[in-house]
């Protein structure tokens, strides 16, 4: 490490390495601008600065790999490839990313950043960098959780030859370790033990608590909107993951992107405990007043609260929401409850951080899925450094653009709901009381089990009998006139006789069934098309019928929604991208044959139902709908709240609510960036002036390190100085101070501070007058 930290403070010419050492030859490497691939007799040597621009091109473009570098190098040097040249390469990149690793912790003990979860506590500044006097939000920190299945581990079993025992950890301290993840393995079993104590002894057919035979770990719970996320997966995807070591990865990140914690999904899919491990921890760390984002945090957030961690996460005020996107394939009545456009103090965040990132990582996909396990950790861990490195730098532009649309969304809601209780003056809007309201109602509405009784199934073997009976009639009066048609031909007559046939046995088949169910219920009559019981057990028939209609249409957007999602996924081949077009078009006709179904048994509903046009379909925020016209009752018709004009207005008032939290946040965000450039401008170089004492290498690296941080905070100052400038800014205009911390103010901030305060100062003058 010495000697890598001596070349960097004072790179020497490169030297050629000895072509050729006898046996008996002794000698020591030393770093100058070469790594030998063998400490004993090296053959092969690559330039440091080489493995350093190997370094920033695989974190810039993943899909780089390590054979790729090596056939770079070999056509540049006319050298033809062989495999166990990549393979040298790979180990002295080994080596080097060890070396600078090394480094980053000795810089982290003199920069004193080396304490537990210091990483997770730090990672970013406008989620973490608390200051005083700040003021309070509903939340202290918002993050999505997700799993992914990208980043595969092939098992070394299935690839055949065997495995060397390798030692070494490529995992940094933000990951959560097998152990730690395997201590949660049996909340599942243990909530439903305990829900089951507290519960009556009678099942509840509703209850989402049932088993998963597929699930290899603790059987978890099942409901409509998990079904509607794992159905909508591929078969072979389902089947496949007994062939890897591990199948995947599960994270938590901030709203902003940062890593906050990751961990292995081993040998299974995304099962309960890598969330709830991934909650305990955040627990730990940041302790109150966590919201986090799930795709199923509707069927986690009943496992948490009956888990081991249920009482600390409701003493510590541990809220969960359902991403927007994710969001709108659940039921209506999950989305009043779980939504995060519903949830106060959500802001305008739409907790789809964990897709974002995803879509970055799989680019690694087909480096680590047949690697080591080192080299998977190792490959992860430098991506996300990376990521968050990139991150860091685009933070103020987040915050930039963000504000923007929140004061965007304030201007165009508040002038949308003046307009409409202009044009509804006898209207006493209460938003949040219809919400509720409507929440009860779905509530009932679920609550409803399916008719079905004798008098129903009875009708509807009327129903198949009399359609037997006029296929049997047609089929009849073709049959009698066989004699009349000698031109038919032997097969035209054939098939004439054959449908007669079927016919009659088929009528008789139904009116068998017919008279059985007379002699159930002892009836002296057969019930006609006018009889009173008839026409009441065929509404609820019809009302089935609409009900399956409805299915079969949201089923079918939510499908063209996940196509659409994959289509636009970068990293997909050519055969993928014309299948899924192919379906495309598919889908669409099928959705056009389903809305033809639906509005066929609306209009056989007493009273109908308007019809259901494409346009309207084919917007993705219509699926809260579906529950809604599911409901065929005269109750529904009475809500205002089910009108479409005020649920509109509903969806306004929420955005306008969800973007004044939004303002109030990035205030808060805007004051904890600038405190944070001016403590690095204090840090950064009071650390180094020491380390030129005591270690002048190790300070030169420090100073490279800065030199970039410096340049990204130039970057967020002029950032922050656009958004100071912004109509109706309402946030601080000086830096604060970060709890803990003496306030110190550099020179180098002195002169934006200045420039704020004269800002601070004209805005009350123009407001004066």
């Amino acid at each position: 490490m010495d000697a890598l930290l001596n070349y960097m403070h004072d790179p020497l010419e490169p030297l050629e390495p000895p072509s050729s050492v006898n046996e008996t030859d002794q000698f020591t490497i030393e770093v100058v601008d070469i790594f030998g691939s063998s400490p004993i007799r090296p053959t092969v040597a690559i330039t440091i600065r080489t493995l350093d621009v190997y370094r920033q091109s695989h974190r810039v473009t993943p899909r780089f790999s390590i054979h790729a570098e090596a056939k770079m190098l070999c056509f540049l040097h006319g050298v033809y490839y062989c495999r166990h040249l990549a393979e040298q390469l790979r180990i002295s990149y080994d080596v080097y990313l060890e070396l600078h690793r090394r480094i980053d912790h000795c810089l982290d003990k003199v920069l004193g950043h080396d304490s537990d979860n210091w990483r997770m506590l730090n990672s970013c500044p406008t989620c973490q960098y608390k200051l005083t006097d700040e003021p309070p939000l509903e939340f202290s920190i918002l993050c999505a959780c997700d799993g992914n299945n990208s980043a595969k581990l092939v098992d070394p079993a299935i690839r055949g030859g065997q495995e060397r025992l390798d030692t070494r950890i490529g995992t940094s301290s933000i990951w959560l370790n097998e152990s730690y993840v395997d201590a949660f393995k049996d909340e599942v079993h243990s909530a439903r033990a305990r829900q089951a104590r507290d519960q009556c002894p009678a099942r509840d057919p509703d209850d989402p608590w049932v088993d998963e035979p597929d699930s290899v770990d603790s059987a978890e719970p099942h409901t409509v909107c998990v079904d509607r996320w794992r159905n909508a997966a591929p078969e072979s995807q389902k089947k496949m993951f007994a062939i890897f070591k591990k199948s995947g990865i599960f994270i938590t990140v901030c709203r902003h992107g940062f890593l906050l914690t990751i961990c292995d999904m081993v040998r299974s899919s995304e099962l309960m405990k890598y969330p709830i491990a991934s909650v305990k921890k955040l627990m730990d760390v940041f302790g109150s007043n966590i919201l986090y984002g799930y795709d199923i945090k509707c069927a986690f957030e009943k496992i948490l609260l009956c888990s081991t961690l249920g009482d600390s996460a409701k003493r510590l005020n541990v809220q969960g929401v359902v991403p927007a996107f994710h969001g709108h394939a659940h039921n209506r009545l999950c989305q009043l409850q779980h939504h995060s456009k519903h949830k106060l103090g959500a802001g305008l965040e739409d907790f789809e951080t964990c897709e974002r990132v995803f879509s970055e990582s799989n680019a690694l996909a087909s480096e680590i899925r047949n690697t080591t396990e080192f080299h998977r950790h190792q490959a992860l861990d430098e991506h996300f450094h990376f990521a968050d490195m990139d991150r860091y730098a685009a933070l103020s532009d987040f915050i930039f653009n963000n504000y923007v649309q929140a004061l965007t969304s304030i201007s165009t809601t508040t002038t949308f709901l003046a307009n409409f209780h202009a044009s509804n003056p006898t209207l006493d809007p209460d938003f949040n009381g219809d919400l509720e309201d409507e929440r009860l109602f779905l509530q009932r509405l679920a609550m409803k089990k399916d008719e079905s009784s004798v008098e129903i199934d009875y009708v509807k073997a009327l129903n198949e009998y009399e359609e037997a009976q006029l296929a049997y009639e047609q089929a009849r009066i073709q049959f009698g006139q066989l004699d009349l048609r000698p031109n038919y031909s032997l097969k035209d007559a054939g098939n004439v006789r054959r449908r007669h046939t079927h016919a009659a046995t088929k009528r008789d088949q139904k009116v068998d069934v017919v008279i059985d169910y007379e002699r159930q219920m002892a009836l002296d009559a057969r019930w006609g098309p006018d009889h009173p019981e008839r026409v009441k057990a065929q509404s609820c028939i019809t009302n089935h019928l609409h009900h399956k209609a409805v299915d079969d249409v949201e089923w079918l957007v939510v499908m063209r929604l996940l196509e659409l999602t994959k289509l636009q996924m970068s990293g997909l081949g050519y055969k993928l991208r014309t299948q899924i077009s192919t379906a495309l078009k598919s889908r669409a006709t099928a959705i056009r044959n389903a809305l033809t179904r639906y509005n066929k048994y609306t209009s056989q509903l007493n009273p109908p139902r308007p019809p259901l046009q494409w346009e309207q379909i084919v917007d993705y925020s219509f699926l809260a709908e579906f529950d809604l016209l599911r409901e065929t009752g005269t109750e529904i018709q009475t809500k205002r709240w089910a009108h479409p004009s005020y649920r509109h207005a509903s969806t306004q008032h929420l955005a306008h609510q969800r973007a004044k939290e939004e303002i109030r946040r990035l205030n808060v965000e805007v004051g904890q960036l600038c405190t944070k450039i001016q403590d690095d401008t204090l840090d950064y170089p009071r650390a180094i002036a020491q380390l030129e004492l005591d270690n002048p290498p190790l300070a030169a690296h420090l100073q490279r390190r800065w030199q970039w941080l410096r340049s990204a905070n130039g970057r967020h100052l002029w950032c922050i100085d656009q958004i100071l400038r912004l109509p109706g800014y309402s946030g601080p205009m000086s830096p604060g101070t970060r709890e803990g911390r003496q306030c110190e103010v550099t020179s180098a901030l002195e002169g934006a501070q200045h420039g704020w305060q004269m800002k601070q100062t004209k805005a009350r003058e123009m407001k004066m007058h």
